[in-house]
């Protein structure tokens, strides 16, 4: 595969804005000049591999343009995020052992920094947020970022503890099982909800709202949406109670 250039600039700068235009990212083409070589760098975007792909597709000459893309904080902030929720997070092997951790898992998702839906976008505001120490041009610092994700899990991250009502549509606000969670849940269930937000049983969180001798409106509110459902639960497992005792009495 013959070397490329430095005359053969021109050509990997009209393929760099080619392929930015393309994937809506900004690609640098960069040139080694010990290596001697082109490279097309750029932040989050497309997968590298995408990117090979494309070149690969191109002109011949391109095929020796090496690839590089870079994930941005942002993006590691918010595999942080998924990852605790997944329950995946490395959270004790240091911040370079958690930077490769999710590094790796982003090597084939594209668009890495890119939240899904409004919920998961005010969560990673508020952890780049919190993790920006300085004045007012200071960048989110992702050792800190970590640290606050391992430390206090992402509950704290939600953007509301107000109940979501029936006009809330963007998942801003917390669900009635949520709500109820957020603020009956102890011992594992708490720590599940901090860093996971896995909510209560249903029949636990009710009984929660009940038992508490001054629930706040929301509270009575949030237990009350959730009667239905507890209802219909309460009736299946009556009926298959029903069902298993009849056939023990009729064998």
């Amino acid at each position: 595969m013959p070397t490329p250039q430095p005359s053969f600039g021109p050509r990997v700068r009209r393929l760099a804005d080619r392929l930015s235009a393309q994937y809506h990212t900004a690609i640098s083409p960069q040139y080694d000049q010990g290596r001697r070589s082109w490279t097309l760098r750029w932040y989050d975007g497309p997968t590298a591999a995408s990117v090979r792909a494309a070149l690969g597709r191109a002109e011949p000459e391109h095929a020796a343009v090496l690839v590089r893309r870079d994930v941005s904080t942002r993006a590691l902030a918010l595999a942080a995020i998924r990852e605790t929720r997944a329950g995946a997070m490395h959270r004790f092997v240091g911040s370079w052992g958690q930077r490769y951790h999710l590094e790796q898992l982003l090597v084939d998702r594209a668009d890495p920094d890119r939240p899904e839906g409004p919920r998961e976008a005010a969560m990673l505001e508020r952890l780049l947020t919190a993790a920006t120490e300085g004045g007012r041009w200071s960048a989110p610092d992702e050792s800190r970022a970590f640290e606050l994700v391992a430390r206090h899990g992402i509950a704290w991250l939600l953007p509301a503890d107000r109940l979501a009502g029936p006009d809330d549509r963007d998942g801003l606000a917390l669900r009635p099982l949520e709500y109820l969670t957020a603020r009956y849940a102890t011992g594992v269930h708490r720590t599940a909800w901090e860093t996971a937000l896995a909510t209560l049983p249903l029949r636990t969180a009710v009984a929660a709202a009940q038992a508490d001798p001054e629930p706040v409106p929301d509270a009575a509110r949030a237990a009350l949406a959730l009667l239905p459902d507890l209802r219909a639960q309460l009736a299946g497992e009556l009926d298959r109670a029903q069902e298993q005792l009849a056939r023990a009495a009729h064998s």
